[in-house]
């Protein structure tokens, strides 16, 4: 005689199954989707060689990033140095490849840690209301009315420079565009039947917001982290072009750019290849972030 414990277990069993073969379909349809989105290809490229380029940077680089050399001061590109090299004799296509690593690991802390912030505070706002959403849009329309690198600059300003300073400047200027879309998010769904269901079963408000409502905002926050990716590159260059961020002999390609400002005229190969890089990375997360976003938008869905 088969116990009632043995059929629950048999039901738990089959609604596993059945719910792990639903994800998966599910993530192949979503693959499926984006790989028809020939913009998305030549991003996950763009981004997938850099991402390359970064963890490998110490073999990948023919020299050493920060040794000077006399001898090839300001040589123009060439089969020795394909990027040619600098005021020092620097090999520019090593610092390249090494300021690669930098850009990309200050923009991913930065993003990490405004998005933290900004998810939670809105999920506060939105969920709570009331004093709590005063409170925090009231400090978010603050944020929002500053321009990003002029707020980033007077934090730097505060805090000193270098790239710890830097990826906290970057996090505390991005974390209000997070908080709106997440509280309006929130706006939206705290009224919807599964969330009164969730509250009539005496579910905690935490449990609510992590397991019942956050899930169901994933998308247009995965959407917006990708396309805050390129800019917190671009405002750690502009950063670094001013002497705010990586300090010498650190290779960021915005403290390449600024070292190649006072030669543009005599080499030119200094300022215009990390100009160039950073196009190109933006590029490939900006045509990543808009191809994630018409896959995920459901109004766009066959």
């Amino acid at each position: 005689m088969i116990s009632t414990q043995e059929i629950n277990k048999d039901m738990n069993q089959e609604l596993f199954e059945n719910k792990s073969e639903k994800s998966k379909k599910t993530f192949l349809d979503f693959m499926k989707r984006l790989l028809k989105n020939k913009g998305a290809v030549f991003g996950i490229i763009i981004i997938s060689v850099f991402l390359f380029i970064a963890a490998f940077a110490p073999f990948i680089a023919p020299y050493e990033y920060d040794r000077p050399n006399i001898a090839t001061i300001l040589k123009s590109p060439s089969a020795e140095h394909i990027f040619g090299t600098d005021e020092f004799g620097r090999d520019i296509f090593s610092r390249i490849v090494y300021g690669a690593r930098i850009s990309l690991q200050v923009a991913f802390v930065a993003v990490v840690i405004s998005l933290v912030i900004g998810t939670i505070l809105g999920a506060v706002a939105g969920y709570y209301g009331g004093i709590a959403d005063y409170i925090v849009t009231a400090i978010t329309d603050i944020a929002w009315a500053f321009p990003t690198t002029l707020l980033a600059i007077a934090f730097i300003a505060a805090l000193g420079t270098g790239l710890r300073n830097v990826v906290i400047a970057i996090a505390l200027v991005s974390w209000s565009g997070y908080c709106r879309l997440v509280r309006g998010q929130f706006l939206s769904l705290r009224e919807q039947e599964f969330v009164e269901a969730a509250r009539l079963l005496g579910m905690s408000d935490l449990r609510i917001i992590f397991k019942h409502m956050l899930p169901n905002s994933l998308a247009p926050i995965i959407v917006m982290a990708t396309l805050e990716f390129p800019k917190a590159i671009v405002v750690e260059a502009s950063l670094s072009f001013l002497g705010l961020g990586a300090q010498p002999p650190q290779p960021s390609w915005g403290s390449i750019l600024n070292s190649g400002r006072a030669l543009i005229d005599q080499a030119p190969w200094i300022s215009f290849f990390p100009g160039f890089m950073i196009m190109i990375v933006v590029l490939g997360f900006n045509l990543f972030g808009d191809a994630l976003r018409d896959v995920l938008d459901p109004r766009l869905k066959e």
